[in-house]
């Protein structure tokens, strides 16, 4: 390992000056972040697991300073430095891999990375809440790798693991569940903490298990407790979409009832669908400039929002795929806002886990989004993004 970032694991963490509360997060959901940190946590009987990777997309990794603090709370101004020390670590030229391992706590508290340019000075900040109650208590593995993303590719072969020898129960649910309703709807499709699911199977701690079918895939110990891991299975072209259908379906938010009933219609057929979009869009380059962004966003969405449904079905893919990256980003213990500075729109997320999604936030709707929302989709369907 270079001795630098050796080094860094170990100094004492240089206090960020500023409470989680005070800063600006947009960059976690910004493909063009210069640094991007994922956490992946996992509960055993008396430990938590907690795999980092760390990812720069311009820098080889030996340019930055790493530092690891623990806050106690999100208003918190100075963090302590870490006892422990992260085990595993691997490094290639512009990405770091490691776990840490700590005591399950009687009381949630926040791991966080800091991550800095040494020569611009810019940093980043990326955290993890450490929550006894997280209900992961196994993971899945491809090829001997953990599988750190919230999708399962269908017809692929995926390793089932567990700190216990206990058999593993699957349930599988194929609802294909509805896409989030607009900021302004007085009426909000719930989803209960537990489903009744369609199928049904066990597996062994080690065994293989092939995905067939689309739907969310919940894998448990002990099917009567809230606590298990989950996730969906997608095709293999996601977080991207390219077959008719699926490109259909989140031109919902964009199009009229009748433009959508007429892609309904199109089916499979090419020449329809595009027709359509040429109808809604009246210009030919403004078409393909329209369904090149709009599907960009999608794709993002998916990417960073995936839950028990697509990404960009979900309240926060939703404004995400409309309004597209936040100005402002700030995070609190339950809630997550986003500031729009140039509607000067503000939308506040509130987090609603369940087994199926621990990290799932819920949009507080409000009659008043009605306004820009609307004005919005027009600037989509004139193609001016």
């Amino acid at each position: 390992m270079n001795r630098f970032l050796l080094f860094l694991f170990f100094v004492p963490a240089l206090s960020m000056a500023q409470p989680i509360t005070g800063l600006n997060f947009r960059e976690w959901y910004n493909p063009d972040a210069e640094i991007a940190v994922a956490f992946d946590v996992v509960r055993l009987s008396n430990q938590m697991v907690v795999d980092f990777t760390i990812s720069s997309r311009q820098l080889p990794l030996e340019k930055y300073s790493i530092t690891w603090e623990r806050r106690d709370t999100y208003t918190q101004r100075d963090g302590n430095a870490l006892a422990e020390t992260p085990v595993g670590v691997v490094d290639s030229e512009k990405q770091k891999k490691g776990s840490w391992t700590f005591p399950v706590p009687p009381a949630s508290w926040l791991l966080v990375a800091k991550v800095t340019n040494i020569e611009s000075k810019t940093s980043w900040t990326y955290f993890k809440q450490i929550d006894p109650k997280y209900p992961a208590n196994g993971w899945l593995e491809k090829d001997g790798q953990k599988l750190q993303q919230k999708f399962l590719t269908l017809k692929k072969s995926y390793q089932v693991k567990s700190y216990s020898e206990a058999p593993l129960f699957v349930s599988v649910y194929f609802n294909d569940f509805k896409p989030a309703t607009p900021p302004f709807a007085d009426q909000v499709d719930q989803v209960d903490r537990f489903m009744f699911y369609d199928s049904t199977f066990r597996l062994a701690v080690g065994e293989m298990f092939t995905p067939t079918r689309p739907g969310v895939y919940l894998i448990q110990r002990d099917t009567n407790a809230a606590e298990g891991f989950a996730f969906l299975g997608v095709t293999d072209i996601y977080p991207k979409f390219s077959s008719i259908a699926d490109l259909a379906e989140p031109l919902l938010y964009v199009t009229t009832s009748d433009e959508f009933a007429q892609i309904d219609l199109a089916g499979n057929d090419k020449a329809k669908f595009d027709k359509v979009i040429l109808d809604v869009t009246g210009d030919r380059e403004r078409a393909k400039n329209f369904m090149r962004s709009y599907f960009r966003r999608v794709e993002l969405a998916n990417n960073y929002f995936t839950s028990y449904k697509h990404g960009w079905k979900t309240d926060r893919g939703m404004i995400y795929l409309i309004f597209g990256l936040p100005d402002e980003v700030s995070i609190n213990d339950g809630t997550e806002t986003w500031f729009y500075k140039s509607s000067r729109t503000r939308f506040t997320f509130v987090k609603r886990g369940s087994v199926y999604d621990p990290g799932h936030y819920v949009l507080l709707r409000d009659k008043r989004f009605a306004e820009t929302w609307f004005s919005t989709i027009d600037l989509w369907r004139k193609s001016r993004f």
